[in-house]
């Protein structure tokens, strides 16, 4: 890691008695992001606060630990409190990954399947209460199992077209606009071998679910499986010089789940997939997912530094799982590193794709 940091600069203006000696002595690292972004047509303001800590005494025993809250708010009435956590307790025998959230979130719809269009199909608007938690324990080294218990609550949804004829959304779900709650639980398998969960230099993380779910269109039980998988590797041990790969893969079947729980560019847990895309542009039954990306300082001191990556992704023939339509993407970025102590950056990428952009802002690495 780098040497210096936004802190260090605060420091160095305000408070020049104040001691780097001090800050290495905290367990708890704290960060705060509130700026105003642009992303796409939602422009608005994020503030992000982020906080890395360790539950075990001896550090090289004990993983780190992370909780954030990002509440977004658009210019387009999209109201989001998110809070995520991923905590390891002493020595990593326990494993808690947390995901909460309450959205009033309208939202574009551009259709489902393989559609390419880059017209707009309608503004779907609802609220969303969520509430997902994973528990894993330690089974040997670094792989997990276990359980987790899924809830989503949709209500007060509404939809306002922009075409002639019935909306992809009123086809799907047979003109239902009810209220819906999907709930269901996972068995998880879990690997991961990283030291620095926010900005990784080495290791690889290994996810996979399999959920059961309890309620769908007219009440279908369906099943899902979500497969994360991200290696990282280091090409220096003085420079931040990183190759960072990810490879996704999210299917719903043996049942109709809701249009919401479909899965969708942009909706993995963390939402980070698609760099390149509106969040929400591809959504059917099935998606797959590929990224790659360097990163690497700019200044000597890892004060200053960039990324580069590309993306490829593909959503299924509605109904089925053939994936025959590639959606590329490529973009940059700039990192400032915002505190040394964890390894956050402050992170502004910019995506491009065929007909679409993204510009993206954060306090941790896309994966």
């Amino acid at each position: 890691m780098g040497n210096k940091d936004i802190l260090d600069v605060i420091h160095k203006i305000f408070d020049k008695h104040d001691t780097i000696q001090k800050r290495n002595q905290r367990k708890l690292a704290f960060s705060l992001l509130p700026v105003p972004v642009g992303v796409n047509s939602s422009s608005g303001l994020v503030v992000s606060f982020l906080t890395t800590f360790y539950l075990g005494e001896d550090h090289n025993k004990t993983k780190m630990s992370q909780i954030t809250f990002s509440p977004y708010f658009s210019f387009t009435k999209q109201y989001v409190f998110p809070i995520q956590s991923y905590i390891y307790t002493s020595e990593n025998k326990w494993n808690f990954i947390g995901d909460y959230r309450y959205m009033i979130y309208p939202q574009l719809t551009y259709g489902l399947g393989e559609r390419d269009s880059n017209q707009e199909m309608s503004t779907l608007d609802y609220q969303q209460w969520r509430f997902y938690q994973f528990i894993t324990r330690k089974v040997v080294g670094n792989y997990r199992l276990g359980i987790g218990f899924l809830l989503d609550n949709y209500k007060n949804i509404s939809e306002e077209s922009y075409i002639d004829g019935e909306t992809d959304y009123y086809q799907y779900m047979n003109g239902d606009f009810s209220n819906q709650t999907s709930f269901g639980f996972a068995v998880q398998g879990l690997y991961d071998s990283r030291k620095n969960i926010i900005n990784p230099e080495e290791g690889l993380y290994v996810e996979a679910d399999f959920r059961i779910n309890t309620s769908g269109v007219n009440n279908d039980k369906w099943q899902s499986l979500y497969v994360d998988a991200r290696k990282y590797h280091s090409f220096s041990k003085t420079k931040h010089r990183v190759w960072a790969s990810r490879a996704f893969y999210w299917s719903t079947f043996g049942g109709k789940p809701h249009y919401l729980d479909l899965p969708s560019i942009g909706w993995d847990r963390e939402g980070k997939t698609g760099r390149g895309f509106t969040k929400n542009r591809y959504r059917s039954n099935a998606l797959i997912y590929f990224e790659t990306e360097y990163r690497t300082d700019i200044t000597r001191n890892g004060f200053f530094g960039a990324v580069f990556f590309t993306n490829v992704s593909s959503v299924s023939k509605l109904e089925t799982y053939q994936f025959k339509k590639w959606n590329p993407a490529v973009g940059t970025g700039i990192r400032i590193k915002w505190n040394k102590k964890n390894g956050s950056n402050l992170a502004l990428d910019y995506g491009i794709s065929k007909n679409d952009w993204s510009l993206r802002l954060g306090l941790s690495e896309n994966f």
